[in-house]
């Protein structure tokens, strides 16, 4: 692990995530978190050790103009205590390496945090990054802890001088929002789903196996509006839509046509692949939080 040097910091009000003073600020840095992001910071910081106040961790994506587009993140075990604040240096090299084999493309881009504020201890993290980042963007990630509505912050560095001397460096919100492809939406539909299952309580999520269940159902009431307004067309009740019936055209004729032994044995197939998939992920998890438990106690 490495100590960090003290450093003068200064800190601005933060202001409103999405203020107009932000949206029109030339050459402002616009920052667009994918929601895994905020789940990993989350799965982080119930993982904690006991009595940590705070977690940290490097953030990856890519940056083009002004945009930091964060796609995913790692936990950086850390040390932190009014005398010194340690970071481990070996554990962020090796998970960065690993990573970048899989997507070499993706860069780090800052780190995170969790907690309601930036501290004097952030600056000295955020002198850390920027050691290999230009610009490094800090994400502050406030879980609310069950008191108040979960949010997240992100902030950029800059320089405080007077004439040619450094007074300081302050740090400056910038514009955040979460963005979400295709994959996430659907993701976070079944969390949704999950949590209304549970009724908020606190209870456990839904199983593969009901997860399944209550895919299939939405499936067949679907199935089943469509053969109803099939009927109607039929019978004359309903004018025909030409879109709407190509629409139906198009998505038979993608349908493989397999008798139903052929395709018992293709979707047991599946759901096969689908759980190995789910206990490989579960299998990876287990490793990574018994890997991150032997760094701190090797710290």
């Amino acid at each position: 692990s490495t100590t960090l040097k003290s450093t003068t910091a200064c800190f601005l009000s933060p202001l409103p995530m999405f203020s107009s003073s932000h949206l029109h600020v030339p050459g402002g840095v616009e920052v667009e978190v994918h929601p895994v992001v905020l789940f990993s910071v989350v799965d982080h910081y119930s993982r904690r050790e006991e009595g940590q106040g705070r977690v940290i961790g490097t953030l990856l994506g890519t940056v083009t103009g002004n945009k930091v587009e964060i796609f995913s993140c790692f936990p950086v075990p850390h040390t932190e205590s009014e005398e010194q604040v340690a970071v481990n240096t070996d554990f962020h090299a090796t998970m960065l390496s690993l990573y970048q084999r899989v997507q070499p493309s993706h860069q780090v881009v800052g780190w995170y945090s969790t907690g309601e504020g930036v501290s004097d201890s952030s600056l000295l993290f955020h002198d850390f990054y920027g050691q290999d980042v230009e610009r490094p963007v800090h994400l502050l990630v406030d879980l609310g802890l069950g008191t108040r509505r979960m949010s997240c912050k992100a902030y950029v560095s800059k320089q405080l001088s007077l004439g040619g001397a450094t007074l300081g460096t302050s740090f400056e919100e910038v514009r955040a929002g979460v963005v979400m492809a295709e994959a996430d939406r659907v993701g976070m539909e079944m969390l949704f789903k999950s949590a209304t299952a549970s009724g908020f309580s606190g209870a456990a999520s839904l199983s593969d196996a009901d997860s399944m269940e209550v895919t299939i159902k939405k499936l067949l009431k679907t199935l089943q509006g469509v053969g109803e307004y099939v009927d109607e067309v039929a019978s004359g009740a309903k004018p025909r839509d030409a879109e709407l019936i190509g629409l139906l055209q198009t998505a038979m004729a993608a349908a493989p046509a397999l008798p139903p032994n052929a395709f018992g044995k293709v979707f047991s197939s599946q759901v096969q692949d689908m759980l190995v998939a789910v206990y490989l992920a579960n299998l990876t998890r287990a490793q990574l939080a018994l890997a991150e438990k032997l760094q701190a106690v090797a710290i």
